[in-house]
Order: structure tokens, then C-alpha cells, then sequence
């Protein structure tokens, strides 16, 4: 079994500018947050699990079938912020763009995934970047107020590829490995 996730990649620039401007800072409030290495940063389309190997081959050819004619996505990024109403859980990156394409291209992609018997997403898609798991609550409000004070370089960038990724969870951090990679028209 390989677990999984469907995702797009991330400009180094970018990765940088998130680093610099906002992990960076976060990372200094006393809270207990596992903070995403700027290199693993991706925007998660579908999360797939534990896939059998055997099956990589014709899920990769789905993702192959769903990029044909897809222009590369136009976005940027919109504000940090945080998954969780009373605790919150997960720190992340909003990304905005102009036009619904991602949502499209996640409702495309989950749609796809169901023929292989993945759960279709009951959730409306809401384009992010995961840059910490927080795993204690202790330290949460210093966290907010720091996150209300950050102010995110006006960026716009291109989304220019689709990655059939594969996660192993480790001590130090995911290790995320291209199973293929499918380049946007």
C-alpha cells in the first residue's frame, strides 16, 4: 500500500516568500505546531489514502486524462488562517483565484478518484496550503494574535502542474515522492 494524495506544485518563490514571511515568524510563538518544510508545500486536490500499487498506474492515467486541455490556474496567495472554529487544528494559507478553476479542477479530480472507489468529498473545496499541524491547544491564542498581525506579500502565480504524489510518514516529517508528474496546457 502507498498513501497517496493528488496535489499541485508550488513555485520555489513562493515557497520562499511563505517561509520568510510567515512560517518563519509563526515558528517563534511558544506552541506546539509540527511546521511544513517550505519544500513539501503543495496545494492538496484529493487525498487518496493507501493505495495498492497496482493501481498508481490507472489512477495516474485518470489524472493524465483530467489535465488535458486544463490551462494552467492563475492564483494568490489570500491570508493566513487557521482550520478549527474552537481549537484550532490546522494553520494554513488561503489561496484565492479569479475564476472558480480550482474548485473545478478538485470537483473534476474527486469525480474521477470515485471510479476507483474513493470517497467522493462531501466538503466544499477550499484551496489552501497546510504550514502546520498544531498539537496542543496550549499556546493557541498567542498564535492567533501573531497570525492577525502577518501580512502576506501581494504574489500571483501560475499553478503548472498536477502531481500524483506519494507520503511516508516519518519521525522528522512526511517525505513526499512524484509518483508522476502531468504538466498543464
Amino acid at each position: 500500500m502507498v498513501r497517496t494524495f493528488i496535489c499541485m506544485e508550488i513555485p520555489d518563490e513562493i515557497r520562499a516568500a511563505i517561509d520568510k514571511n510567515v512560517i518563519k515568524p509563526l515558528r517563534k510563538c511558544d506552541i506546539r505546531c509540527s511546521w511544513v518544510k517550505p519544500e513539501n508545500l503543495h496545494l492538496t486536490l484529493k487525498f487518496l489514502g493507501d493505495v495498492p500499487e497496482t493501481k498508481l498506474g490507472r489512477i495516474g492515467d485518470a489524472v493524465c486524462r483530467v489535465t488535458e486541455g486544463i490551462a494552467p490556474p492563475k492564483v494568490s496567495l489570500a491570508r493566513v488562517g487557521t482550520f478549527g472554529k474552537r481549537s484550532p487544528k490546522v494553520v494554513l494559507v488561503n489561496i484565492s483565484c479569479e475564476t472558480d478553476t480550482l474548485n473545478l479542477i478538485a470537483k473534476i479530480i474527486d469525480t474521477s478518484m470515485h471510479k476507483f472507489g474513493f470517497t467522493k468529498e462531501k466538503r466544499i473545496y477550499s484551496p489552501h496550503l497546510t504550514i502546520g499541524r498544531i498539537r496542543s491547544p496550549l499556546g493557541t491564542d498567542t498564535l492567533m494574535r501573531k497570525i492577525g498581525e502577518l501580512s502576506l506579500p501581494a504574489m500571483e502565480f501560475s499553478l503548472d502542474n498536477m502531481i500524483l504524489m506519494r507520503s511516508e510518514l516519518s519521525p522528522q516529517g512526511s517525505i513526499y515522492t512524484p509518483v508522476r508528474i502531468f504538466n498543464l496546457a
